[in-house]
């Protein structure tokens, strides 16, 4: 109510609640028993407030956002370490920006982040669903050939990413939604490929909306 009143006075007109983020998910769905039970696990048993708070958003006039943290998990690193960053160098599990990270190359860690995405949707109404972290780590350059990516498909980064957010938008888009990708600023740089496969002109030919950070 507070921040409602806030928004009230100012030209505000979009809230965007977490849904999942690194370790930490916001409530129990269906999708995490499936793909993660890690996550389920810890997730708090809060669907109702979730729905409530859309609703009460939704009354007062404004567009709701579900945010998810895509490719830094975790929960579900512990789950499928298969499907996981590997770090050649400890023998284990790449650590990067203190957290695992699933490989954006992993069609399991497509399907589960998409398909909480639209559960959230059509379970609790949001509008629009934000994906964040929709990359490779960055900053890992120097040590490239000391990790594995799991890279079954032989993609490039940019690829891999751009199918990513495709799959995704096909999926939304069949529940009634926007989805919206968070994307580094540098990446529109004309003929720029970043390391972490982020590339301008590949995402936003498939993306309805891009939040340049």
């Amino acid at each position: 109510d507070e921040y409602i009143a806030l928004a009230k006075t100012t030209c505000i007109n979009t809230f965007v609640i977490d849904i999942k983020e690194d370790g930490v998910p916001g409530f129990k769905a269906e999708a995490m028993k499936e793909y993660c039970p890690s996550a389920y696990k810890a997730a708090g048993d809060n669907g109702k407030l979730y729905a409530d708070v859309v609703k009460k958003l939704h009354d007062a006039g404004f567009w709701v956002v579900g945010r998810i943290v895509t490719f830094k998990d975790y929960h579900f690193t512990k789950d499928h370490p298969e499907c996981s960053i590997y770090d050649k160098t400890t023998g284990g599990l790449l650590l990067h920006n203190k957290s695992h990270w699933p490989s954006a190359y992993s069609r399991l860690v497509w399907e589960y982040n998409v398909a909480l995405a639209t559960e959230a949707v059509r379970e609790l109404g949001f509008d629009e669903m934000n994906f964040d972290y929709v990359r490779f780590p960055d900053k890992i350059m120097s040590i490239e050939n000391n990790i594995d990516m799991r890279n079954l498909y032989g993609e490039s980064k940019v690829q891999a990413i751009q199918r990513f957010v495709k799959y995704a938008a096909d999926e939304l888009h069949k529940v009634g939604a926007y989805i919206s990708i968070d994307v580094f600023g540098e990446s529109a740089n004309p003929g720029y490929t970043t390391p972490y496969g982020q590339y301008w002109p590949a995402i936003s030919n498939v993306a309805d909306v891009i939040c340049g950070m």
